[in-house]
């Protein structure tokens, strides 16, 4: 957890060249069907553009002598087909549009959380969740809602720009020169524009990202704020969080609110400039009221399209950020490239790994306070050793330096010789596991959290003599047995049953080292004997590292290190180390003493 005074840590941004080549490799598989929205488009624009020009006739024939209201009827015939068709071909768009746009963003959405997945778990944690949600969730809401409804509306104003121009100019040279006057005014705003709004929207979405982060991590540890007394200041810390992302939208919409002025400011010049060209080549009798006001209505048609363009800059602006930021998601390097056979190491079910150690540890999560100095933990293959310490000693974070759940900052953390950092999660995984007091209960049944680590390659029948083992019968019990859907919508399953699953898991992965960081730390006494005795099935046989939430637990571990002020300051058996009158034997002493009464 970062300092209040530390830079925030979040996942890098592409640049834009990056972003849209990996959007486009999404899009090219649909390019024809880009190609059909586009004209449907085109056409909409041109059925768009027919209302103002048959006015205008119908103005020319009203005014002719001796006219009559059957001289409208053909162009009135032609602006009303020309409604129908256009809201046909809008309708058809927006659908062709969202099939496009659709499917893209899930591609985009799965690839970037599959590459998540595969990143170092240190990495996330140091980012924090909330920058992946804000990511995976917001950003890509944003660019779905760009492709499949602004898009549109982008296209449409451009095509009827490009063919409300040419009319301008059919209708009478002048006034297409006079239409042209906005156009300076709309650069002129746009320039003013562009260079403020990039990195005022990638400061929002960061700003945003930041927020969702603070949010969950006071959600997550809501209880343990209530009972350390630090609601009060952790919602001061939210209230600055909430503040600082109101003041930054305050700032987007005081830099709107002048852009759009500005485009005001052009619509006005504009028509005004159009309206007296027209009555100096109407009373000089160059063209007709009737081209005049259809060159007038041609134009004010734009004022919709291209106020809504501008209104959903934006967006537009917003849905480039987020997409630079959902493709720097893909560009956080994951581990070193896996070297597969690599002897020594059990690669799914292969070989058994000789040892797995941390030699001269150290590390620091803040540069300044080491929490880790100079340690070195040996796991030897079949051998269960117990971790123990006070709290803030130092446990938890040498048990994720040595399953790789952590990067080794100084010294290494090997696996029968190699270094942890080189091996990718599919090689290390098979061979390593941790689980620790904080599990996690997916949604979806019991036997999908059981396989979870092994989908498609688990029987039900190695599930059942897996539950069987760890005495998990309760699961059984259950309304639908393993098929019971749990998780937020589901049954609600107990603080112990999500630690007793979680073990379930890890022994039927079945892996050549286990990690347990006081794996039963969430059961009550009455269920204290159930989980320790989950966890010696999973130990037996297996190289084991154990944070010891009781002392009872370490006492059976073939050995035992003692950690305090990051250092390890005893190692030996049990009886050993009673006998040494040092901090175990202290421990002991408190442990038994405790247990007593």
């Amino acid at each position: 957890m970062t300092g209040k005074n530390a830079t925030p840590v979040t996942l890098p941004t592409a640049d834009g060249r990056t972003a849209w080549c990996f959007l486009w490799e999404r899009l090219r598989t649909r390019r024809w069907m880009i190609v059909i929205a586009l004209l449907v488009a085109l056409g909409a624009s041109g059925c768009a553009a027919l209302p103002p020009l048959m006015v205008g006739r119908m103005v020319d024939r009203l005014s002719a002598p001796a006219a009559d209201i059957t001289a409208v009827g053909f162009p009135l015939g032609v602006m009303t087909l020309s409604i129908v068709l256009n809201a046909a071909l809008v309708w058809l768009g927006r659908i062709l549009f969202a099939q496009i746009a659709e499917p893209t963003v899930s591609e985009l959405r799965e690839e970037v959380v599959q590459h998540a997945l595969s990143l170092d778990a240190g990495v996330l944690e140091e980012v924090g969740p909330g920058e992946l949600v804000s990511r995976v969730s917001d950003d890509s809401r944003l660019i779905s809602t760009a492709v499949s409804d602004i898009l549109p509306t982008v296209l449409s104003a451009g095509t009827l720009l490009l063919i409300s121009l040419p009319g301008l100019f059919g209708l009478h040279w002048a006034l297409g020169f006079a239409g042209l006057v906005g156009i300076p005014m709309y650069v002129m705003a746009l320039r003013w524009y562009l260079p403020r709004s990039g990195p005022l929207y990638r400061e929002e979405r960061e700003i945003l990202g930041r927020r969702t982060s603070e949010f969950l991590d006071a959600a997550n540890g809501r209880e343990t704020l209530v009972v350390q007394g630090w609601s009060s200041e952790e919602n001061r810390r939210l209230e600055a969080a909430s503040d600082k992302s109101r003041q930054v939208e305050n700032r987007v919409w005081r830099m709107l609110t002048r852009f759009f002025a500005r485009n005001n400011r052009a619509e006005f010049v504009a028509t005004a400039t159009i309206l007296a060209v027209g009555f100096v080549i109407v009373d000089a009798g160059w063209t007709t009221v009737g081209a005049v006001t259809a060159a007038a209505l041609l134009y004010h048609r734009l004022f919709d399209p291209v106020a809504t363009v501008f209104q959903t800059f934006d967006t537009v602006q917003e849905a480039g950020i987020a997409l630079r930021r959902l493709a720097g998601v893909t560009q956080t390097p994951l581990r070193a490239t896996a070297r597969m056979n690599r002897p020594g190491v059990r690669v799914a079910g292969s070989v058994v790994a000789s040892g797995l150690s941390l030699q001269g540890a150290r590390h620091s999560f803040d540069g300044t306070r080491q929490v880790l100095t100079d340690v070195d933990l040996t796991v030897a293959p079949g051998e269960s050793v117990a971790l123990v310490g006070s709290t803030g000693a130092g446990k938890t974070t040498a048990a994720r330096l040595l399953a790789g759940v952590l990067p080794v900052q100084h010294g290494r953390a090997v696996l029968d010789g190699d270094d942890l950092s080189t091996l990718v999660p599919a090689e290390l995984r098979p061979t390593v596991c941790m689980t620790s007091q904080h599990t996690h209960v997916f949604a979806g049944t019991l036997l999908q959290n059981i396989t979870l680590g092994t989908p498609g390659k688990t029987s039900r029948t190695s599930v059942d003599e897996a539950i069987c083992e760890m005495g998990a019968q309760w699961i059984h019990d259950l309304p639908d047995g393993v098929d019971t859907y749990v998780g937020d919508d589901g049954h609600q399953l107990s603080a112990h049953q999500q630690q007793h699953l979680a073990l379930v898991r890890l022994h039927l992965l079945n892996p050549s080292y286990v990690i347990l960081d006081e794996a039963t730390a969430e059961a009550g006494s009455s269920n204290s004997r159930e989980l320790e005795d989950a966890c010696a099935v999973v130990i037996k046989g297996r190289g084991a590292l154990v944070i010891a939430h009781r002392l009872s637990q370490a006492r059976l571990a073939d050995r035992i290190m003692v950690m305090e002020n990051g250092r390890v300051v005893e190692d030996g058996p049990h009886e050993e180390l009673l006998s040494s009158r040092g901090m175990y034997a202290g421990l002991w002493e408190a442990w038994t003493g405790r247990e007593a009464h």
